[in-house]
């Protein structure tokens, strides 16, 4: 009896997916909605994705924070070319944290402006954008801070904003600046901005 088990349990189970097929379907359905295997996959790698996009900016900002080396990141969601006073020079390179240092690092004649990413690529550096023109905004806050609040006031963009004075990173969203804030929530907004994009 045991042997005859052996010999046939591979066709009993292959026989008893063909006649419950239908039900397997639908338990399969009834667990994961409308997504396929395959649905499923491409979530987790855009996630992954996504986390590593945004440790890479993040890493690149706490070194540069450290350093009180003067960035502006502008992450873009859509075609915003019109929206520069001087497009800087093409880049299109993979994001990553070394390649940030290396444009925002003081001797590199790309610092003083600002670097674009759309996606999972830098699209320029040394890009110069629009300042705002918001007469009740502080005195003190600089250049850069005031073309990612000007930018972010015209697009649909996330500006990140390293300041050159103090290190502290601010963030600007729809004109706003956000200041005094630490790098997990900053973190936390580049992946939803992504999500969104």
């Amino acid at each position: 009896i045991t042997r005859l088990i052996e010999i046939f349990s591979p066709t009993i189970l292959i026989g008893l997916i063909v006649i419950f097929a239908p039900e397997f379907r639908r338990v399969l359905m009834q667990l994961g909605g409308n997504l396929s295997l395959v649905d499923y996959l491409h979530i987790a790698e855009s996630k992954k994705t996504i986390n590593e996009a945004a440790s890479e900016i993040i890493d690149a900002l706490e070194t540069l924070q450290r350093n009180k080396f003067g960035a502006l990141i502008a992450i873009e969601k859509a075609a915003v070319e019109r929206y520069y006073i001087n497009p800087g020079k093409t880049i299109n390179a993979t994001l990553s944290k070394e390649l940030l240092l290396c444009l925002f690092n003081p001797k590199s004649p790309l610092h003083d402006g600002a670097v674009t990413l759309k996606g999972f690529t830098i699209i320029a550096a040394g890009v110069i954008l629009p300042m705002t023109e918001n007469p009740k905004l502080d005195w003190q806050y600089g250049t850069r801070h005031r073309a990612a609040i000007g930018f972010t006031e015209v697009t649909e963009s996330l500006c990140l904003v390293v300041s050159e004075e103090t290190g502290e990173i601010s963030m600007a969203e729809q004109g706003r600046l956000t200041s005094h804030i630490t790098t997990e929530p900053i973190r936390k907004r580049i992946q939803e901005f992504y999500t969104q994009i």
